[in-house]
C-alpha cells in the first residue's frame, strides 16, 4: 500500500528526529512523507534538509508561516501523485511502528470516502507514558465538530475516496476558516458529514505533552477559560467560527443532505435561526466547558 504522510513542522528540532524515525519505521507499507516547514526559525530546517539527503521518500518544503491548519492543507493540495491513503503528522510524537497498518486493515474494506481516527497514549516530554486519552469513545459526529473535535489530525488517515472530495477544488476551505478551525477540524467535518469516520479504541501513538503543543490535551481552569475568551474577544480571528465551519460546509458540499440545525448554524445571525441554536444548545455543548447562559448570550452577540 501506498501512503502519503503529511507533517507541517515548526521550531520543532528539541522532538523531529524521533518523529521522523517513527514514520520511517512502519511495516507493511509504503511510507512517502511530505514535509512543509512553516518558517521555523530553529534548526528545523537543517535537521530534516539532512534526512532528504539520506531519504528519497522525503519531499520537503520550505515555506513562509501561514498557520498550521492553512500549512497542512497546502501540502494536501500540493500532491500531484496518487495514494492508496492519506495521513496527518504531528511534528513532536512517536509512531509505533504499526501504526498505519492498523489503520489500514480498520478500513481497507470501505469504498465510501473513509476517515480512520484513534485514542492515543500521552506521553509527557521525556516519553513517560500517562495512560490513554479517551476512556470511552468519544463523539465524532459533525454537529459535536462545531464545537469541539475530538478527532485528533495525527491519528488520522484516510482512503482516496475521501481524497478527492476533500481536493476538490471546488470544496476546499478559505484560509481565514483554517485560521480559526485549522485541518483536523475540517476533515473531521467533511467525513462525517459526507462519508463515514471509523474510531479505533486502541491507540498506536505515542501523543506526547509539552510546553509547546500546537495542540493537545489542556488542563481546564478558571483563569485558562477567562484568558481564552479575553483573546478572543480582543484577538483578530473571526469569533463566529462554529457558524463558518457549518457555512463552508454547506457550501463545499451542497448535495448533502444537510440537518435543519447545521443550516441554523450556518446562518446564525438570523434571529429565527438563533432560536433554533439555542433550543439545541444541550446538543451542541454537551462535551465543551461551556455554560448553557454563556453559550446563549454567544448566539445573541454574534459570536457562535
Amino acid at each position: 500500500m501506498q501512503v502519503a504522510v503529511l507533517m507541517s513542522t515548526y521550531n520543532g528540532e528539541k522532538y523531529i528526529r524521533e518523529q521522523i524515525d517513527s514514520i520511517l519505521s512502519q511495516i507493511k507499507v509504503n511510507v512517502t512523507l511530505f514535509i512543509r516547514d512553516d518558517g521555523s526559525t530553529d534548526s528545523t530546517v537543517k535537521i530534516i534538509t539532512q534526512y532528504t539527503e539520506k531519504y528519497s521518500n522525503i519531499k520537503f518544503w520550505v515555506g513562509e508561516n501561514i498557520g498550521v491548519g492553512n500549512s497542512f492543507m497546502q501540502l494536501l493540495y500540493s500532491l500531484t501523485d496518487e495514494f492508496d491513503y492519506y495521513a496527518f503528522s504531528d511534528q513532536d510524537d512517536i509512531w509505533l511502528n504499526e501504526k498505519l497498518e492498523r489503520a489500514i486493515e480498520k478500513i481497507s474494506k470501505n469504498t465510501v470516502p473513509t476517515l480512520y481516527v484513534s485514542n492515543q497514549i500521552l506521553v509527557d516530554k521525556n516519553g513517560r507514558k500517562l495512560g490513554m486519552r479517551y476512556v470511552q469513545k468519544p463523539d465524532l459526529s459533525y454537529m459535536q465538530t462545531l464545537s469541539n473535535n475530538k478527532a485528533t489530525g495525527c491519528t488520522m488517515l484516510w482512503n482516496k475516496a475521501l481524497n478527492d472530495r476533500l481536493t476538490d477544488i471546488n470544496a476546499r476551505p478559505s484560509r481565514i476558516l483554517l485560521d480559526n478551525r485549522i485541518h483536523d477540524v475540517w476533515i473531521s467535518a467533511v467525513a462525517g458529514l459526507i462519508g463515514e469516520i471509523v474510531y479505533d479504541q486502541n491507540g498506536y501513538i505515542l501523543y506526547r505533552q509539552h510546553e509547546n503543543n500546537v495542540v493537545g490535551v489542556k488542563k481546564i481552569t478558571v483563569f485558562g477559560t477567562l484568558k481564552s475568551q479575553i483573546e478572543k474577544l480582543v484577538g483578530k480571528k473571526p469569533r463566529n467560527g462554529r457558524s463558518m465551519l457549518a457555512y463552508e460546509l454547506i457550501k463545499g458540499y451542497p448535495e448533502t443532505k444537510h440537518e435543519n440545525l447545521l443550516v441554523a448554524c450556518a446562518n446564525s445571525k438570523q434571529y429565527r435561526n438563533k432560536w433554533i441554536i439555542i433550543h439545541s444548545r444541550k446538543e451542541i455543548i454537551k462535551h465543551t466547558n461551556e455554560s448553557q447562559i454563556g453559550f446563549a448570550l454567544k448566539v445573541l452577540m454574534n459570536f457562535f
